[in-house]
């Protein structure tokens, strides 16, 4: 054997250990590679998990408001995130392991997950009452895996749309004689309102900036939609053309209009007047002001309104009826005493930040607080009865005007008992102003500041954009120049300058928002809406022929994240997500807080 061959035998042993080694290495890197991998899928699962359990958590106190409007009241007031909340926990059968704090608190379990997966919850309903939005930290936790998110969690209602509607025909209660019986257009065969209904159309020069709903099928022509429309209409056509010729719609969002389920509108806004009381602490934590009879209000520079309600003697009552009432000053002094509510110049004062105003009509039973006998009227206020002329006049203000034409209604308009509040200026706060009766807006309704001020306008009855007519000459009876309740025609004037305009969530419960005297006359100019607009009946702005205003309604988009103050939510009520943010884990795996 030669020493090349030995050398070469050598060489290979040599390479074959290496080569051994090299292999060795990479088997064990490739085992521990799978191991890791492993452990960071384990890992990525728990961490996914744990985000599911959030959500679980949120949807799960979702859930339950829905089915519980009062729910908002519980929680743990210990949690660290409902510091300044009024919370209380749930007992009995309503206990909730969700509520749970520290390493001895309950978690609750993620259905399906054969008891892997958890979550908590913590409540903030400080803002609950001003502004509609709930905050809600929901911690979702698998092994070690924690995660936690923070939401505003926000009532679905009126103020999602711009303009929602339940029927599209004009009120019956504001036509004499009418013989309308009420139904939606798709409960007809013909999808066509019947029975004597007038049906209202969008009409061209129409803009409706912002999303829609009506529980009706829309009759449209050529009108511009700018937002999502949507209808309750199951029929086709899902809307209808006021003519087959040159009324087609623009909409710009596709798939618009599209169906969906009805909105239920409340009865009442009672439970808006139950926010005036002080016997329901555990209910109404912060209550508001309660005026009585025709109350006018106008908003000041500065934050300051003006109030003039002469028939008010106690501004927060207790029970129901009301036994008993009190006096806060920051709702203004009742009586006839200079700066007083029933003083010629009104009071002055602060708007009441955050809350709610309710205008109620003279209570008849004698064991009320603000009862006043029906023969008998406040200092200084005149109630006038005349057949055609019914009305008051007090502190500078009079409704109806010398000589103005009164619109037919019902009720009529003007009762010197009735609790209407009439209302204009610009506002510096966030208030809701709600009635008994009718709203009138008597002039323009605006914000000082269109970032921070809110404002909700609640009427039972109607909502009346004020827009009245006088009558210069009369035809005489006789020739004797006595009037006789008749107008030349060619003698109209309004009173009032053209176009006006409107800031804030606009609802009328049982009846509409409209425009008194609407179809008299010329162009009236533009009717600027920016907020929102609800309504039982769809009320009428204008005609075909020019009379009235021209609609420019524009969404308010800060009420996709928060209400006016205590502002009246629909009759079956659901919850949504208006803002998420994930946040460091709220909670240890032991359940301790971080």
């Amino acid at each position: 054997m030669s020493r090349g061959n030995k050398n070469e035998r050598g060489a290979a042993l040599t390479m074959v250990i290496v080569i051994g080694a090299v292999l060795m290495m990479l088997i064990a890197t490739s085992t521990a590679f799978s191991l890791s991998s492993l452990r960071k899928s384990s890992t990525d699962a728990d961490w996914n998990g744990a985000m599911a359990a959030v959500y679980a958590g949120v949807e799960d106190y979702k859930s339950k408001l829905s089915n519980d409007n009062a729910y908002v009241k519980y929680g743990n007031k210990l949690a660290p995130f409902s510091v300044g909340s009024d919370l209380q926990l749930p007992t009995g059968v309503m206990t909730n392991p969700a509520f749970g704090l520290g390493t001895a608190g309950t978690w609750a379990t993620v259905s399906g997950s054969n008891g892997t997966a958890s979550y908590r919850y913590e409540v903030d309903n400080s803002k609950y009452s001003a502004s509609g939005i709930l905050r809600l930290r929901s911690t979702g936790r698998v092994n070690d895996s924690i995660r936690t998110l923070v939401v505003n969690v926000k009532q679905q209602g009126f103020i999602d749309y711009l303009y929602f509607t339940d029927y599209e025909i004009v009120d019956p209660a504001q036509q004499q004689n009418s013989n309308c019986v009420v139904t939606h257009a798709w409960e007809q065969n013909d999808n066509e309102h019947k029975n004597y209904c007038t049906e209202i159309q969008f009409a061209p020069g129409d803009v409706i900036n912002g999303p829609m709903h009506s529980n009706d099928t829309l009759l449209i022509c050529g009108t511009r939609f700018k937002g999502q429309v949507t209808t309750s209409n199951n029929k086709l056509p899902i809307y209808r053309k006021a003519s087959n010729s040159g009324c087609t719609p623009t909409f710009e969002v596709p798939g618009s209009p599209e169906f969906s389920t009805s909105i239920g509108m409340p009865a009442t806004n009672s439970e808006m007047r139950s926010e005036t009381r002080t016997d329901l602490p555990d209910i109404v934590t912060r209550p508001g002001c309660l005026y009585t009879g025709p109350t006018v209000i106008t908003f000041l520079n500065g934050g300051l309104m003006n109030v003039k309600s002469p028939f008010t003697v106690k501004t927060r009552i207790a029970g129901a009826p009301a036994t008993s009432g009190t006096t806060p000053a920051e709702c203004g002094v009742p009586g006839t005493s200079a700066g007083s509510l029933g003083s010629s110049g009104g009071a002055t004062i602060a708007v009441i930040e955050q809350n709610l105003i309710y205008v109620q009509n003279v209570p008849g039973l004698s064991d009320d607080p603000n009862y006043t006998a029906p023969t008998s009227s406040p200092t200084g206020f005149t109630c006038t009865t005349a057949t055609g002329k019914k009305g008051w006049s007090f502190g500078g203000n009079q409704f109806p005007l010398a000589d103005e034409i009164i619109p037919w209604a019902e009720p009529a308009h003007y009762g010197c008992r009735n609790g209407d509040a009439y209302i204009k200026g610009k506002l510096g706060g966030q208030v809701s102003v709600a009635a008994e009766n009718y709203v009138y807006v008597t002039g323009d309704l605006t914000y000082s500041d269109e970032t921070a001020d809110m404002l909700g306008i609640v009427g039972q009855n109607a909502v009346w954009v004020w827009n009245p007519l006088i009558c210069e000459e009369y035809y005489s009876n006789n020739g004797n120049g006595a009037k006789n309740g008749t107008c030349k025609e060619n003698k109209r004037e309004f009173s009032l300058p053209k176009n006006r305009t409107i800031s804030g969530a606009i609802l009328s419960v049982a009846h509409t928002f409209m425009v008194q005297n609407y179809d008299l006359e010329d162009s009236r100019g533009k009717l600027t809406v920016k907020g929102a607009i609800s309504q039982k009946f769809r009320g009428t702005v204008a005609t075909t022929s020019g009379s009235g205003y021209v609609k420019d309604y524009n969404y308010d988009p800060r009420f996709r994240f928060m209400a006016p103050p205590k502002f009246l939510s629909p009759v079956s009520t659901t919850y949504g997500i208006s803002e998420l943010v994930e946040v460091s884990a709220a909670f240890k795996p032991n359940g301790v807080a971080n």
